[in-house]
């Protein structure tokens, strides 16, 4: 059951560019735009890009929308983060969340971190969680996945099972699994299987994990519906 495999968060991208011929890609180093004559000439050739370039000061969806569209589109990460930066400061806080992750595929993990925990959100506290599992700090992998539990993540459920699964605290791992039970487009039937046939779980210790997910602390949700 693919639901239940870990799932790798990836960036939420708020608009989809097409049709853009590709451009030669230099590189910008100014933090602030006021003028339309300060406008990088890359942006020309894209009357979409340059839309946003007019508004950006005002409005944190064109200023993330350039930022997205230097990350995916210009391939220019150093001016991505420049225009996530001021969406960010305009008040969009899923910028927050691509600086982290263009920070952590650069290897800057100091600064991942640090914009993951400014967007403080279930999608930048999985990608933590996940940033400390390659670290190979546990730990607090599973600190920030619990977070991200508490405010009903799914993703970090998965996650934080996967996790305690490969430890070997199979108990640990049914308990969080079987909580999905709970939440949209998962069924008891599904779970179970899925713990039994997947996992190789035997019914013993997914009892032990439905009892112990009726106490355990930090869950938003628990399935009491019986094994």
């Amino acid at each position: 059951m693919n639901k239940l495999i870990k799932i790798i968060t990836i960036l939420a991208l708020l608009i989809f560019i097409s049709g853009c011929e590709e451009k030669p890609i230099g590189k910008i180093t100014k933090d602030t735009y006021n003028l339309k004559s300060d406008m990088d000439p890359r942006l020309k050739a894209y009357p979409e890009a340059v839309e946003w370039y007019e508004s950006s000061m005002i409005s944190k969806k064109s200023a993330f929308n350039l930022g997205l569209f230097y990350d995916k589109k210009l391939k220019d990460k150093d001016s991505s983060i420049i225009w996530y930066k001021r969406a960010y400061n305009l008040g969009d806080n899923n910028s927050a969340i691509n600086i982290g992750a263009i920070y952590e595929n650069s290897l800057n993990n100091d600064d991942a971190i640090k914009w993951y925990l400014l967007a403080n959100n279930n999608i930048s506290l999985t990608n933590l969680g996940l940033l400390y599992e390659k670290l190979e700090d546990y730990t607090s992998a599973k600190k920030y996945y619990k977070i991200a539990i508490e405010r009903e993540s799914m993703d970090s459920i998965n996650n934080i099972a996967v996790l305690y699964y490969k430890e070997k605290n199979y108990i640990k791992s049914s308990a969080y699994l079987l909580t999905l039970i709970e939440y949209p487009n998962y069924t008891k039937e599904e779970v179970v299987n899925y713990l039994r046939n997947d996992l190789k779980i035997d019914d013993e210790t997914i009892k032990k994990g439905y009892e112990l997910q009726l106490t355990m602390p930090g869950l938003p949700r628990r399935y009491k519906g019986g094994i």
